[in-house]
């Protein structure tokens, strides 16, 4: 989002007026807003579709995502509760069979007592079948668990790593789209994601080969692999359009200070200083920079001056 600051920064702005920046701002703010939306739906269509297809459990009509899971969770902790009830119950009949065998050996040939341990005996029978049949509808729901998990996390930086992304403009929006579910699948055949300590309290993720060794870029001084350029070296490569993507290998998070923007982006589609900004913002974003980086201002005022974008009308 390009912020007051931000445009007052830009020395080829200073004609403007203060309402002018608040304007520019606050379409900016209602553009973002309206892009982050479609975004967050789409992920949590792709999050139902994971829960479903791991677990067997239906989304409920008009139930939000957030619920579904939620419940899809609790059916999960219902299987481990079960388990330690019918745990404690096992644990108490064995009891009551070690006790009634102490009784017998002080009680010998009671008809009563020997029933009672039969009994007992039985109990702790049913309890163990039933015990392990609970603990293997436990582990299932355990693994389904970490795969939806892991699956939504990958959608999340999926969804991460094609933002900023432009394709050449003779492929339709259906036709991106079945491109991207074909480049997301040829990658995953190539790396099993895992999300490995990124050394700041977070988590990185990286690609793994049949080896169970990280996959490294040779193009970005052998970094692991990030989910974005194994997207640029996958079948989609040709039908992107270049005018967005950086000049060589790197779009990781050491390339935070980026030296790939320069002039590489081409504006020529833009009509207004206003489309120029977002076609900036999104170049820079692709570049691996953030918006609260002195980077992105720098590389984001050069790149207007360089493309002459003060002459053009602001919206």
């Amino acid at each position: 989002m390009l912020t007051v600051e931000m445009l007052r920064a830009n020395q080829s702005l200073n004609g403007l007026t203060d309402a002018q920046f608040s304007a520019i701002a606050q379409m900016s703010q209602n553009d973002e807003n309206t892009v982050i939306g479609t975004r967050i739906g789409a992920l949590h269509g792709q999050y139902d579709a994971d829960v479903l297809d791991i677990t067997g459990i239906k989304k409920n009509d008009g139930e939000k995502s957030y619920d579904y899971v939620k419940r899809v969770l609790n059916s999960y902790k219902s299987k481990a509760d079960a388990v330690k009830t019918t745990n404690e119950e096992l644990t108490a009949a064995k009891a009551q069979v070690a006790d009634l065998q102490a009784k017998l050996e002080k009680n010998a040939g009671s008809e009563e007592l020997t029933k009672q341990l039969k009994d007992a005996k039985a109990q702790v029978g049913q309890l163990q079948t039933q015990l392990k049949t609970k603990e293997t509808e436990l582990a299932t729901a355990k693994a389904d668990h970490q795969k939806a998990m892991l699956n939504m996390q990958i959608d999340n930086a999926f969804e991460a790593a094609i933002s900023g992304i432009k394709f050449k403009s003779n492929f339709t929006e259906p036709v991106q789209k079945v491109l991207l579910a074909s480049a997301k699948a040829e990658v995953l055949a190539k790396g099993t994601p895992d999300f490995i300590d990124d050394g700041k309290g977070g988590k990185a993720l990286v690609f793994r080969g049949q080896d169970g060794n990280i996959l490294n870029n040779a193009k970005n001084n052998l970094n692991p692999y990030t989910f974005k350029e194994m997207l640029l070296e996958s079948s989609i490569k040709d039908a992107i359009d270049n005018g967005m993507q950086q000049n060589g290998g790197g779009t990781g998070a050491g390339n935070q200070g980026g030296s790939g923007a320069g002039s590489s982006i081409d504006l020529s589609g833009a009509k207004t200083q206003l489309e120029a900004d977002k076609l900036i913002e999104a170049h820079l974003l692709a570049n691996g920079l953030t918006r609260d980086s002195s980077a992105f201002s720098e590389q984001s005022m050069q790149l207007r001056n360089e493309n002459n974008v003060a002459e053009l009308p602001i919206r």
